[in-house]
């Protein structure tokens, strides 16, 4: 059997849902839902079906069952409020060049993308959504008012395979909040890590209000390089890191050509092994060229 339409047409549901409807679902048409003998989580996916209308209870039952429910979580939110870098005492409101840190609400009951696409041996692709029924409150920064570094479960969850793997001499392309670099530093198997990122005004704000406060332990370890990413790269020979991860891109319009372009330069560096963010989901979209 092939479910290549069923991932197109389930694919497609939900970038709608995301794009145009991620304020439709209501706390209160949860819990209406939820009261019937379902859980929050059934309630949700259920709601987003109908939305788009998929036929839950008749032609469409296995669509629902094999897609929605495989996709939709109810995540908590203290389980991501317990991370590392939620501990640190960000300043709100504190604008250093072009970038505004501040801290963001996400509501309950909204949707989000979770984690990266998640392929099954069948030949099933699932998009990872998932939704709290709290407030998320998460550090930011915006550049003129686009979000452009955050903390939502999807960069903490989809992150969380790049820093298992990390060791050694590491590198880190894209600098963001910080949050790979303090991960990856606190690990006993990583001896350093190298954080490239091109704008320099990125590196100041981090520098002054976010790495200060990270442990010594995993300061200790950081160093920051105001360079272009693909340039650096070519200055690298075998040996200089043990690790190389990518994560120089806002999603995946702008990721699948970049990671081309970075896979094209890995040679310089043949001894080290390379990791690309959301590269699972990018892969969906890359396998669409050929």
């Amino acid at each position: 059997m092939s479910y290549e339409k069923d991932n197109e047409r389930f694919l497609d549901i939900l970038s709608s849902y995301l794009n145009f409807y991620e304020d439709d679902i209501k706390k209160e048409d949860v819990l209406a839902v939820s009261s019937v003998g379902v859980d929050e989580k059934t309630a949700f996916a259920l709601l987003i079906a109908e939305r788009f209308g998929v036929d839950t209870g008749g032609k469409d039952r296995k669509f629902f069952n094999d897609y929605f429910l495989l996709s939709i979580e109810k995540l908590n939110v203290s389980d991501y409020y317990s991370d590392e870098f939620f501990k640190l005492k960000l300043c709100d409101n504190r604008v250093i060049g072009d970038f505004l840190l501040s801290k963001m609400t996400y509501p309950a009951y909204r949707g989000f993308v979770r984690d990266d696409f998640l392929y099954l041996k069948d030949g099933r692709v699932i998009p990872r959504i998932g939704f709290f029924d709290k407030d998320y409150v998460y550090p930011a920064v915006s550049q003129g008012g686009r979000e452009w570094m955050t903390l939502l479960p999807n960069e903490i969850n989809s992150q969380k395979k790049y820093i298992d793997e990390a060791f050694g001499k590491v590198a880190a392309y894209g600098l963001g909040l910080g949050y790979y670099a303090l991960k990856v530093a606190l690990k006993d198997s990583v001896t350093s890590v190298t954080v490239v990122d091109i704008d320099n005004s990125v590196i100041d704000l981090f520098s002054k209000e976010i790495l200060p406060q990270f442990p010594l332990k995993a300061r200790n370890k950081i160093k920051l390089v105001n360079a272009d990413a693909l340039g650096f790269s070519k200055g690298l020979k075998a040996g200089d890191f043990d690790y190389i991860y990518v994560d120089v891109w806002h999603d995946v319009s702008d990721a699948v050509g970049l990671i081309k372009a970075f896979k094209a330069v890995e040679k310089y560096c043949p001894t080290a092994r390379y990791g690309y963010w959301i590269e699972d989901t990018v892969r969906y979209y890359l396998a669409d060229e050929t």
